[in-house]
This record gives C-alpha cells, sequence and structure tokens, in this order.
C-alpha cells in the first residue's frame, strides 16, 4: 500500500514516512522503535532522518533534540485504558506519568491505578503537542477510566493535548435524552458500543461490586454470544426488557431483550441489576457530572497550525471543506463553538435531529467516511469496494477542496479502523484511526471477556463459545498493536509502534 504513495527503503528501525506538500515523490525510510515498551519507562521515537542506516540505537536518542515544532496523534482507543496510557508513554512526551513500580504485563486496571497524580505530571517537550482522535468509549471495557484519562492529561496541560469529539462520544451524549425509550438508545445494540464489561465500572459511585454482579456478566456473556452465533445482531436489544404495552420497537427487527436469552433461573436478576447498570452509565455522563461537562467540551475540529492540519474524527465533505472552512481556523472556532452552545443534554437530540440547522454539519464531520477511496456508495447504501478504483477521484475532489481552504493543507481523521496507519493523496490524507484498542482487534464489533476477566472468575467455567458452537470468542492480546503518528512542522510524516 505504501508503495502507490512513495518510495519505500528498509532499515532494523520500523518505519518513517517523510512527504512534502504537494510534491509527487514521497520519500520513506525506517524509525518506528523496536524497543520494549514497559509501562513505567518512556522510550521517546528516533529523531528524523533520510539516511535510513542512521542512529540505530534509537532507544537511546532524545526526541526532543530537534528544533522542529511535533504534534503527537494517537487515533481511536475505543475503550482500552492500558492501551491508552501505554501509547501516551510511547510519545514521551510526559515524564513521571506512572509510578516507578509498574510492571509491563499488569492488567488495565492495575495500570491505570499507578497513575500518578496529574500535579506531578511533567511535560517533556516544548516544541510539542498530542491530539487525541476521539472514540474513547465502547467496544472496550474500560471507556470510563479512558475518558477519565483523557481528561486529566488535558486539564494538566490545556495547552499541549487536545481531546476531540468522536462519534461514539456523540451517540453516547444523544443517549442521555429522556425522550428515548431504552431500546431506541445507540448503547443499546449488541455489539459495537457499550461492553458489557463496562458496565462495572460506574457502580462505585452507588456501591460496592458483589457475586451477584459476576454472575449476570457472565451471563451476558453468554447472551451475546448467542445472538452472534445465529446472527441475531438486529433482532436483539441489550435493554432489561421490550415494552408490553407497544409494539413500536417491532418496526425496527427488534424482537428480543438480550435477558430472554438469559439463564432462566438468573433472568429476573440480569434484569433487576441490567437496569441498574445502565442507569448509573449515563448518569456519569449527564450534564453537570464532571465526565459528561468534559465530553461535552470536546472539540469537534482542531486546527494545529503550525503544521496546517485539520483534525476531524469522521471526515469532511467537498461541500462543508469549502463552506465552513474557507476560512480556515475561523470556521474551526465557529463549528466549535455551536457545538458548545448544544451539547447540552436538554439541547442536543433538538439540535441534530434538525435538517437545515448546524447539526447535520457537526454529525458528519464526526461520521463522513467519503475522504476514503472504496467509500463512494457509503453514506446511501453502507457498501465498501475494497478495490480503491476510485482513489484518484477521491484524491482529486481532496485536492481541490484544500485549495479553498484557508491554512489546511491536509486532513488527519480517526473513526475509520485499519490495521495501520493509512497515508493517501501526497501526504494530504492521513487516516489514523489503526485499531489500538485490543478487543476491536481482537474480536472486532463483538463483546468478549478479557484477561482480567478469566483471572477474576479463577475457578468458573466461563463460556468462550455459544451453545451450539458457532460462534467462539477470539483471545484478547495483552498487548497493544497499532500505530501513532508524529507530525513534524517540516511537514514529515513519522509512524511510531511499540
Amino acid at each position: 500500500k505504501l508503495q502507490r504513495i512513495g518510495y519505500i527503503s528498509s532499515s532494523d528501525d520500523g518505519i518513517i514516512i517523510t512527504m512534502a506538500r504537494r510534491l509527487t515523490t514521497i520519500f520513506f525510510t525506517l524509525a518506528a522503535s523496536l524497543c520494549p515498551l514497559t509501562a513505567a519507562e518512556s522510550i521517546p521515537p528516533k529523531s528524523v532522518s533520510n539516511d535510513a542506516t542512521a542512529g540505530n540505537d534509537s532507544c537511546l536518542d532524545d526526541a526532543s533534540d530537534t528544533k522542529k515544532s511535533s504534534v503527537y496523534v494517537i487515533g481511536d482507543i475505543h475503550g482500552d485504558v492500558l492501551c491508552a496510557i501505554s501509547w501516551v508513554v510511547r510519545t514521551g512526551v510526559i515524564g513521571n506519568l506512572l509510578d516507578e513500580s509498574s510492571k509491563s504485563d499488569e492488567s488495565a486496571s492495575d495500570v491505570y491505578q499507578k497513575l500518578n497524580n496529574p500535579s506531578e505530571w511533567k511535560w517533556n517537550d516544548d516544541q510539542a503537542s498530542l491530539v487525541f482522535m476521539g472514540d474513547y468509549v465502547d467496544k472496550g471495557p474500560t471507556s470510563r477510566h479512558t475518558v477519565e484519562f483523557v481528561k486529566n492529561l488535558t486539564t494538566a496541560f490545556p495547552t499541549k493535548v487536545t481531546g476531540i469529539l468522536g462519534n461514539h462520544e456523540l451517540e453516547l451524549l444523544r443517549d442521555r435524552d429522556a425522550r428515548m425509550m431504552p431500546y431506541q438508545r445507540y448503547s443499546s445494540y449488541t455489539h459495537a458500543v457499550v461492553h458489557p464489561g463496562e458496565y462495572h465500572n460506574y457502580l462505585d459511585d452507588v456501591r460496592s461490586l458483589d457475586e451477584k454482579d459476576d454472575i449476570v456478566l457472565d451471563q451476558l456473556y453468554e447472551a451475546v454470544m448467542e445472538v452472534y452465533a445465529f446472527r441475531a445482531h438486529s433482532a436483539v436489544r441489550m435493554v432489561p426488557e421490550l415494552p408490553t404495552t407497544t409494539t413500536h420497537h417491532q418496526h425496527y427487527g427488534i424482537q428480543y431483550a438480550i435477558t430472554d436469552i438469559v439463564d432462566p433461573k438468573h433472568r429476573d436478576l440480569a434484569r433487576e441489576r441490567l437496569e441498574e447498570y445502565q442507569a448509573a452509565y449515563l448518569n456519569a455522563f449527564r450534564s453537570g457530572t464532571e465526565l459528561g461537562d468534559f465530553v461535552e467540551k470536546r472539540p469537534i475540529v482542531h486546527l494545529a497550525e503550525n503544521i496546517n492540519t485539520l483534525f476531524v474524527h469522521g471526515g469532511v465533505s467537498h461541500d462543508i471543506g469549502i463552506q465552513y472552512f474557507a476560512k480556515g481556523k475561523e470556521g474551526a472556532d465557529m463549528l466549535n463553538k455551536v457545538w458548545w452552545e448544544h451539547s447540552h443534554e436538554g439541547k442536543l437530540v433538538d439540535f441534530l435531529s434538525r435538517e437545515d440547522d448546524l447539526g447535520h454539519v457537526v454529525y458528519e464531520l464526526l461520521t463522513y467516511r467519503g475522504n476514503h477511496p472504496g467509500y463512494a456508495n457509503w453514506e446511501t447504501q453502507g457498501e465498501f469496494d475494497d478495490d480503491e478504483s476510485d482513489l484518484d477521484q477521491v484524491c482529486a475532489t481532496l485536492h481541490d477542496m484544500l485549495s479553498k481552504m484557508d491554512g489546511i493543507d491536509r486532513i488527519a481523521v480517526g473513526h475509520t479502523p485499519n490495521d495501520e496507519v493509512q497515508i493517501r493523496c501526497d501526504g494530504a490524507f492521513l487516516a489514523l484511526d489503526s485499531t489500538l484498542g485490543r478487543w476491536i482487534r481482537g474480536t472486532g464489533n463483538e463483546y468478549c471477556p478479557g484477561p482480567e476477566h478469566f483471572e477474576r472468575r479463577q475457578g468458573v467455567d466461563v463460556a468462550r463459545t455459544s451453545r451450539n458452537g458457532n460462534y467462539r470468542c477470539g483471545d484478547i492480546k495483552k498487548v497493544c498493536e497499532g500505530q501513532i503518528v508524529r507530525l513534524d512542522s517540516d511537514m514529515s510524516v513519522n509512524i511510531l509502534t511499540m
């Protein structure tokens, strides 16, 4: 894939992609560290070099020895605080992040507990900043911890760390509307949204966990495996029960609550606890709460003027780019301001539902995939063409749009997952969602228990396979994979791996 946009040379140090804006040649040298990462140790990335043989001892190099300003970018984390912390450690920009006793093989909860107080964190590089691409929540079981971690980073370093809004945060905020029936909520899907293991993270504000909570969680895992075995994703909702006084839900093809699939002897308990879990989950993100206010105040877009790069979670269509970003930062600031004025739970749903308002612009910026090749029919038909035959047309449209956007030479997005960072259109388009979360990387959009659940349930026969054997949960690795980038003010793109 890289050969489509430049020349590739190899060394023992990983990958560096150096590109010049609007030049037709892009030079590649390998520079991502192969050194092992431990939770308590920061390994800075190697400095940029066009000499593929230089600096083989990159673990010892000082990343801050360059005078260029840099922006480190971390893509969609999706409910995996261990990888969120590990990738921040990988950048090397924050010192004293973790207690010195932290070890690389510890669980997510253990590592999270060993974060030092944010007042003790130190910013290591005055020339560097950090951007998160949104989608902190869903698909993995430590969404709350991930949001709290990013919140603490933006609070500790408000001029250095930016966390933009993702579409999954938007849907979480929308789910708070009291007019919604539980089965209408985005979070009620039995895949791709709230991982069952996440619910226990919100009970600390209510009560202590007990043995029955472990039983219910086991039952929910078993139930979703039955959903997947019969490909009944759209027919079942993660709700305590469906309405008995209306059949409105049947118009959506919804036939069952997840508790209908639970073992009958645990069904009443599952209904009771799931109702409690989901109330606690939404209450944690209400307007006026610490987490709710933080998510509401995430910017929709972020323009890094030192690298002329617009960061947005989904993408930018040609029409919206020209209409709202012709004046660059002025347009970005306007859209963020409008979002902040309407993100309160009493305003949000109405704001998003008005087609003639800016709500549809906000929603499209978080969900648009048309900047990627192969997605021409995605918006209208939900179809993806993996032969990428439209790459030239997509890039021509992008370049035309950028030529009409003041101070914006490239667009960086998350949202659309790939195994690796994608650099397209002569470097003018960066797709930075490289599936960083271990759960989405291991089991896609489906909910499976991870190593921590099996460790906690030692001695209990926790199911890994559906009753008919047609579905088996994949293993969730203990190591973080994927790629992040460092974007330098000389317009170079440096890909970093673990």
